[in-house]
């Protein structure tokens, strides 16, 4: 019995955690491509996705 109510809150406990990975992803897109709308709407240069993902990988070279 022990082991069923564990495995049922981890199940709850990983359920839950992967809806607020869920939730913050499909926030931070949201949020990113209003933003970027916002700033070229603005006039403000906007960097293209192929650039950003340059410096990403740079960074990484970097950090690694």
């Amino acid at each position: 019995m022990r082991i069923r109510r564990l495995m049922r809150a981890v199940s709850r406990f990983l359920t839950q955690l992967g809806a607020a990975v869920l939730k913050a992803v499909v926030t931070s897109l949201i949020l990113g491509v209003f933003a970027i709308s916002l700033m070229h709407y603005m006039g403000v240069p906007v960097p293209s996705a192929h650039d950003l993902l340059g410096g990403l990988t740079r960074l990484a070279e970097i950090l690694g």
